[in-house]
């Protein structure tokens, strides 16, 4: 699998695509690089010399909301401030949650650490940079597993709360595990057919993703979300392994303007929040994250993408010069038959990978059936 940034690259909700230098030389960041990581530490800086003096001064105890997105997203609109805005309500001044947007307290790489340490008492976490961290939780991004976002992350969820995967998640308290289905392939040249993927270099969004593609004859790239817009127009990628609102999100449709319309995979991310905060709380205030977390916050959320999911088919669909394309009944069995080696590789490197697959499976089966 290529690389051109770090191990596990992440996905994430829709925003628009920003420059970035490409990391030619890993040994030493170019200077972009470098000013952006100043800029930052500066940002986090500022922000918690914010967050110092409000806790400072008399008030609820204040929790920090890590999300590493820009607010002009709905996204942001309907969930993030949708689930503070209850969340602080029913605390009754209990605590407050405070929202800090963009990379003013967290990246996309860094937030599970930050959590972790509690420099971000709750953060948006996309898992493919820390998804070594978490294989049993992979089970959620292979190919074919679920079809939807509704069932593969009230799926995982359950595998959390059965104890199958809880030993991942004893670093912070997930409240919420979130699944970016549909994961598929945008091009610039049309893709119908197996021989149409030989060679195409797209951009990854983690190990299983690369290895899938490998498998059906392409060549991954690991890319930042915000580096994929100006890679395609410099033409070092063809194209991108990408679910669909994040195509439209960041405008990629500029230049990609073929789109598959099966599946081949998803991407996880986790509301996340530190351990010992949450030990911190009153049990008032305990109960009030509680009942808005869990089955509830994952059920929600994953609802909202499939949501956005649908709303980007439609709106690519009816965009001048887009194609989406379905594969044939042919086709389709061909690529499925490609990509088994990649589950079965996963099953045998992941600790318990059969039964996490197999309790994965059973639990999408009840949900689908309304169970």
């Amino acid at each position: 699998m290529s690389r051109t940034s770090r191990k596990d690259l992440s996905d994430a909700a829709a925003a628009r695509p920003a420059r970035a230098a490409t990391r030619s030389d890993p040994a030493r960041p170019p200077a972009g690089s470098r000013r952006r990581s100043i800029l930052q530490a500066v940002a986090v800086a500022a922000a918690l010399a914010t967050y110092s003096a409000a806790a400072c001064a008399a008030g609820p105890t204040l929790l920090r909301f890590a999300y590493p997105n820009p607010p002009n997203t709905v996204q942001y609109t309907e969930m993030i401030q949708g689930w503070t805005q209850k969340v602080n309500k029913e605390a009754d001044g209990a605590f407050h949650i405070q929202v800090f947007v963009g990379n003013s307290l967290v990246d996309m790489h860094s937030a599970f650490d930050r959590v972790q340490n509690g420099i971000a008492d709750i953060a948006f976490c996309v898992l493919g940079p820390v998804s070594s961290q978490f294989p049993q939780t992979q089970v959620a991004t292979l190919p074919g597993v679920a079809r939807n976002a509704h069932d593969a992350g009230l799926a995982l969820q359950r595998l959390y709360d059965e104890n199958i995967i809880a030993n991942e998640w004893k670093r912070v308290k997930p409240l919420a595990f979130i699944i970016y289905p549909d994961l598929t392939f945008h091009t610039a040249p049309m893709v119908k057919t197996l021989a149409d993927m030989k060679g195409l270099k797209l951009s990854v969004q983690g190990r299983i993703a690369g290895e899938t593609l490998e498998a059906l004859g392409g060549v991954p790239i690991s890319l930042p979300l915000d580096e994929l817009y100006e890679a395609l127009q410099r033409g070092t990628i063809q194209g991108t392994t990408l679910g669909w609102p994040g195509v439209t999100g960041y405008k990629l449709t500029d230049i990609v303007r073929h789109h598959l319309l099966e599946p081949y995979g998803a991407v996880e991310a986790a509301i996340i929040m530190n351990n010992a905060t949450y030990a911190r709380l009153s049990p008032q205030a305990k109960h009030v994250i509680d009942v808005n977390s869990g089955t509830f916050f994952t059920t929600w959320f994953n609802k909202f993408v499939d949501g956005t999911t649908r709303q980007a088919i439609d709106d690519i669909r009816h965009m001048k010069d887009q194609t989406v394309t379905p594969l044939s009944p042919d086709q389709e069995a061909m690529w499925m038959a490609r990509i088994q080696p990649v589950i079965a590789a996963w099953e045998k490197r992941t600790p318990d990978g059969a039964r996490v697959l197999a309790a994965f499976r059973k639990e999408v089966a009840a949900i689908s059936s309304g169970s």
